[in-house]
This record gives structure tokens, sequence and C-alpha cells, in this order.
């Protein structure tokens, strides 16, 4: 089924597993997939058909958002932690610890219910009982209302459909970059 919003990857590269997509209006590139401009199934078929999509480091494409939302995952990027535990109480009581020295890209790996896990919504909510009660060593306690507050939606490359999100999607002329 033809789609009409589309999201265009940035050439420049993944940050981890997270594709970058140019940011609104075209400024700069993002991970955060609310930040990402979205373009008309036209507009993107008018920069095909121009011959516009790059290729530095990776293919420039152009996903269906619609399909990209569907997959899209809570991360949360290291570099926005400003407040940890135990010197920032959480107003609800709700703590989530994520593992050190463990990233994908930026994204911190969360405690989940059997590993580690770098999808945010994933991570296991403690309360302070509960961490007086678990040996932390290795890990790093931030209260959840400030990870609710810079968690974001991202997208990740093992996830590209090519015939889902581009063809079946409504754009036709992308063509395959394969590595020399």
């Amino acid at each position: 089924m033809k789609r009409d919003r589309f999201y265009k990857t940035s050439p420049h590269s993944y940050v981890g597993n997270n594709v970058s997509f140019y940011a609104i209006d075209g400024h700069d590139y993002v991970t955060d997939i609310d930040k990402a401009h979205i373009y008309t199934r036209e507009e993107a078929q008018a920069e095909i058909d121009r011959g516009w999509l790059r290729h530095c480091n990776n293919q420039e494409l152009f996903l269906s958002a619609d399909h990209v939302d569907e997959v899209a995952v809570w991360h949360v990027d290291t570099q926005y932690v400003k407040y940890t535990y135990p010197s920032t109480k959480d107003p609800m009581n709700e703590y989530v610890a994520y593992k050190n020295g463990m990233w994908d890209g930026n994204n911190l790996a969360f405690a989940s219910l059997l590993s580690p896990s770098f999808d945010y919504s994933q991570a296991i909510i403690l309360t302070e009982d509960d961490l007086r009660d678990l040996d932390l060593n290795g890990w790093t306690v931030i209260p959840k209302f400030h990870t609710d507050e810079i968690a974001r939606r991202t997208f990740q490359k093992q996830n590209i459909n090519r015939r889902k999100m581009i063809t079946a999607a409504g754009l036709t002329g992308i063509k395959k970059i394969t590595e020399k």
C-alpha cells in the first residue's frame, strides 16, 4: 500500500545501530525520530528522480515513516543523563539502572527481566527499597522521571526493509549500492 510520509536517512553514518535521519527542515541529522523531517511521497520521489540521493558512508534512502514508527525503540543517550541516584531522588520513588560500560552508540543498556536491554521500555522499574536489597556494583541508577524526559524514539539499521519501506510504500528508482 502506498504511503505518504517518509523519513530521509543521512548518508554519513549510523550511531551504534541507530539510523540517523535528516532533522526537521533538513538542518543537521538526528537519531530521534520525533525530530526528523517528514517528506511527502511527492517530495521524496522528486529527489529520487533528480538523482539527488547521496552516498558517503551509507546510501541515502527514503523510508516509509509509518513503517519506521511501527518498529521504533525507546533509547536513552548517555550524553543527556544529568541526574543519578542517590544525589537525585525520584518524587514517585521509581528508578532504573543501566550497566556501566555497555553502550550501543550512546545508548544505555538498562536492567531488564533477563539481561541488559538497550530498549528503555524494557527497563525494570525499581524502588528505593529494591535498590537497598540489590548489589548495584557495575550499575548506575537514574531517577525514572529523568530518563522519561530524555528518552527518544529511534530506528535500528537491521530493521530496514527496502521492499516494504520503499518499493511497496510507493517510491521507485532507488538502486541498491553494493560495496566493492
